[in-house]
C-alpha cells in the first residue's frame, strides 16, 4: 500500500523504514516537531518517574538534571518508551505495554502513595489525564513539561502528491494532536474532504476523531494502542468492502 507517515522524528523514520521493509511505498510528512525543554525539576525526593512517550525520555537525555533521577524506577507507557529508558541508563524500567490507562494501573499496582511523590514528565499537550487518574488513587503527582510538540503547518510535497494522485493511499495517525494538525494541513492544501480511497489508520479513537469530519473513506482504529496492532490492521485491510 502507498502510505503517509505523520509521526514526528525520529520515530517517523523508524516507522517508515519498517513499513518499506514490509513492501509498502512510504512517504514521511510529520504533523508535529518535538522540541526539548529545560524545565527546572523540583527538589522533591520522588519514588518513581513516569513517562507516556519516548519523546519524554529523549528530552530527559538532554536535560541538565538527568543524573539525579536515573536511580529511580521508570514507569513507561509502552515497550518502545521502555526501551528508550533502558538505553538512557535507568536500571529499573517497567513497561505498561499499552496506553495511559495501563500506565495508571501499573503505577497503582507497583507503587504506594505513602512512599512519596511521583514525577510525571510530559509534553505541553497531553491526552489521557494521567495525573488526574493517579491523584484520584491518592498519589502526589508532580507534573513537569519536558518537551513541547509544535505543529508542522505544511504537507511535504511528496505526501501532497501521493494524496492528490487519485490512487488508493493510507495515512498513519498516532495521536489526537497529530490528527488535528494534519487535518488542518490537508485543508490548507485543498485535499479535503479526503477521497473515498484514502484510508486513515489510527492508533486510538481519540486519534481518529479529528479526521472523521474530513474523511469520505474508512477511518479505522487499531485493536490496541500500539504500532504492532496498527501494522496488523494495515496488513489485514483489503478495501472498503472488508471494513464493515
Amino acid at each position: 500500500m502507498r502510505l503517509v507517515v505523520t509521526r514526528p522524528e525520529p520515530d517517523g523514520s523508524r516507522t517508515a523504514h519498517t513499513l518499506i521493509a514490509l513492501g509498502h511505498e512510504v512517504v514521511r510528512s510529520p504533523a508535529l516537531a518535538v522540541v526539548p525543554l529545560q524545565a527546572p525539576l523540583p527538589e522533591d525526593d520522588f519514588q518513581a518517574v513516569l513517562v507516556t512517550s519516548a519523546n519524554a525520555v529523549r528530552a530527559l537525555a538532554a536535560h541538565a538534571e538527568l543524573a539525579r533521577l536515573q536511580h529511580l524506577p521508570l514507569l513507561a507507557v509502552g515497550d518502545r518508551t521502555a526501551a528508550e529508558g533502558h538505553h538512557l541508563g535507568f536500571p529499573d524500567v517497567r513497561s505498561a505495554g499499552g496506553d495511559v490507562n495501563a500506565l495508571a494501573t501499573l503505577a497503582r499496582e507497583t507503587l504506594k502513595p505513602e512512599d512519596g511523590p511521583v514525577l510525571y514528565l510530559a509534553a505541553n499537550s497531553r491526552a489521557g489525564a494521567l495525573e488526574d487518574k493517579l491523584a484520584a488513587a491518592g498519589f502526589d503527582v508532580v507534573l513537569r513539561e519536558i518537551y513541547r510538540s509544535e505543529p508542522v503547518t505544511e504537507l511535504k510535497s511528496r505526501a501532497r502528491d501521493m494524496l492528490a494522485s487519485g490512487e488508493e493511499a493510507g495515512i498513519l495517525i498516532y495521536s489526537q494532536q497529530s490528527a488535528a494538525t494534519f487535518a488542518r494541513t490537508l485543508e490548507d492544501a485543498g485535499l479535503t474532504p479526503l477521497r473515498e480511497n484514502i484510508i486513515c489508520f489510527c492508533l486510538s479513537d481519540q486519534a481518529a476523531a479529528p479526521l472523521r469530519p474530513i474523511a469520505r473513506g474508512p477511518v479505522l482504529v487499531s485493536d490496541r494502542p500500539d504500532q504492532a496492532s496498527l501494522f496488523d490492521m494495515i496488513a489485514r485491510y483489503r478495501g472498503p468492502s472488508c471494513t464493515g
